[in-house]
């Protein structure tokens, strides 16, 4: 499946959520109406309608409670919702059903990540780093990186996303993750240049835009640094990253006081 929550961690979370495919197992209870639902439910998750998701699975899980693509999906979209207790007692029930699945594991690290569990979610990370599926390895190399950052290890985290960027140069979550660590360890040019990447694969992504304008803004590109702003804003008008460009934009257009001699 593949990974979400609120403010900068929805950005991350939400493009890393691995779902799995209800394809990949059948549970006793097979019939026409339950893979309806599990594929409906899959669909809900992969759109971020997260509460209708947990509907959804919960209804499949009625009719098939030992199939561990549902407890990974359940488990997903709750962690989806903030309800991380809930989201890992359903998410660790899918790694015992299958322990040998990676996608599971990563979902659970993140999981255990988001709980500042870290020492946990590194060793879910490292299991899924060994998979053989390529997706694995990258989800694995982000989320190990979004481990260093929380944990202050900023070249560390900005390694991990490097090496992920080196499978998939054009990684979303990868760029931004970088740009956030070089930005966090005062590399603000090769921070603006990861934004500014961000921002040509995801043009829509009001989050990118206001990274890349407040880190243009702080090297004193005004004008270019507020148009990332004001498209920002544009992009979410109602929401936290156009708040931010909102009141980053009030303060950039506040004149300057004259320095002292």
């Amino acid at each position: 499946m593949r990974p979400v929550r609120g403010g900068a961690a929805t950005l991350l979370l939400a493009s890393l959520l691995l779902v799995p495919s209800c394809a990949s197992r059948r549970g006793a209870n097979t019939d026409a109406e339950v893979l309806l639902n599990q594929r409906m439910a899959m669909v809900l998750l992969r759109e971020g309608r997260a509460a209708e998701a947990e509907r959804a699975f919960r209804e499949a899980l009625k009719a098939d409670p030992r199939n561990p693509d549902v407890h990974d999906g359940l488990g997903a979209s709750l962690m989806m919702q903030g309800r991380m207790k809930e989201a890992l007692s359903h998410l660790d029930r899918a790694v015992e059903l299958a322990p040998d699945k990676p996608s599971y594991r990563i979902n659970r690290g993140l999981a255990r990540l988001e709980s500042g569990r870290y020492e946990e979610a590194e060793e879910d990370f490292r299991f899924a780093s060994t998979s053989p599926l390529p997706e694995d390895r990258q989800a694995a190399s982000i989320n190990w990186g979004r481990l260093r950052q929380r944990q202050g290890n900023f070249a560390g985290a900005e390694a991990e996303f490097t090496e992920a960027l080196g499978r998939d140069p054009r990684s979303f979550a990868a760029l931004v993750g970088r740009g956030v660590a070089r930005e966090a360890s005062g590399q603000l040019e090769p921070a603006a240049e990861d934004y500014l990447e961000a921002v040509r694969v995801q043009p829509k992504s009001a989050e990118a835009n206001l990274r890349l304008g407040l880190v243009l803004v702080t090297l004193r590109r005004e004008v270019l640094g507020r148009r990332y702003l004001e498209r920002a804003l544009e992009l979410d008008p109602t929401g936290d990253s156009g708040a931010k460009a909102r009141m980053l934009l009030e303060a950039s257009a506040t004149p300057r006081a004259p320095a002292s001699r």
